[in-house]
């Protein structure tokens, strides 16, 4: 019976057959579900478009570009001189592919190493926390570029 109504309206492609093998049910529901992809497929492509055409604002891109400290117990000299450390060591290590985190941290270490003696420790990476023993006036946690995280600290 479904057969022989799809051979009337003259579908004869792939999907007809295959409509011809499924019971009356699937047949009516096939356009609800073809209309249903169809609208998800117009609701990804219009968020898609939204989300190419807007540019990042100028406010936050300034931002992204330099650290913003969330705890530190250094001094404001010492604070500036490391966060200098810091996006020095990650910018010389990014890439298209993005930070080699553990060769930025190896340069900002053996940099604050010998700039300020032996013994810093350098953490980078992404949702990461710490419970740490630092001497004091030595720690910083801080975030560059959005999300990576920093903890720099002396033991």
């Amino acid at each position: 019976s479904v057969g022989k109504e799809i051979e009337r309206s003259g579908k004869k492609g792939a999907l007809a057959r295959r409509l011809a093998s499924f019971s009356s049910i699937s047949v009516v529901c096939f356009p609800l579900c073809t209309a249903l992809q169809e609208k998800t497929s117009t609701r990804r492509a219009e968020l898609r478009s939204s989300m190419a055409v807007r540019p990042i604002p100028n406010e936050l891109k300034k931002q992204m570009q330099r650290a913003v400290i969330k705890h530190t117990d250094m001094n404001s000299e010492l604070q500036t001189e490391v966060v200098d450390v810091v996006i020095g060591g990650i910018d010389k290590h990014a890439g298209a592919s993005g930070v080699n985190l553990e060769n930025a941290s190896r340069l900002i270490k053996d940099t604050l190493d010998k700039q300020y003696g032996a013994q810093w420790h350098c953490v980078l990476g992404e949702g990461f926390s710490f419970d740490i023993t630092a001497q004091d006036g030595s720690l910083m946690y801080c975030f560059y570029q959005g999300n990576l995280a920093i903890l720099v600290f002396k033991c």
